[in-house]
């Protein structure tokens, strides 16, 4: 059965900033290496050229989330359903938490510690949210 246009819409606009947060966490982790070794100060340019992108998309996906969540008949969810959403809001939450700590860490190892959990937990949202999709 084809989504209708709006359902389509939606869907469209929550993959796409989840492609920009999930995405972009990980293509900017892969880059900083090359970006440390064009220069003093290049990677943390990038950082937050890429933030100016990536907490945008973090709220239209939270938004476009509970929109999803606003459309599903939830009396006619599994138990099961509604366990993997309450994981997939603590993992949305601690993906957040993480990279806003990522952004504020004050040595080298903070600074990997909080962006290994956010891009880790990035990615495990959004492999749940697959799941609940069906």
């Amino acid at each position: 059965m084809l989504a209708s246009a709006l359902d389509g819409i939606r869907l469209s606009i929550h993959v796409l900033a989840a492609a920009i947060w999930v995405g972009g966490q990980f293509t900017l982790a892969g880059l900083v290496p090359t970006l440390r070794g064009a220069g003093n100060g290049v990677a943390n340019l990038a950082a937050k050229a890429f933030a100016r992108m990536s907490w945008p998309a973090y709220a239209v996906l939270v938004l476009t989330g509970f929109w999803n969540v606003a459309t599903i008949q939830t009396a006619q969810t599994s138990t099961a359903w509604k366990v993997v959403l309450g994981v997939k809001l603590a993992v949305v939450a601690l993906s957040g938490l993480s990279a806003w700590l990522h952004t504020r860490a004050k040595t080298p190892a903070q600074n990997a510690v909080w962006g290994a959990i956010s891009g880790t937990s990035a990615a495990a949202a959004m492999i749940l949210g697959v799941f609940l999709a069906g």
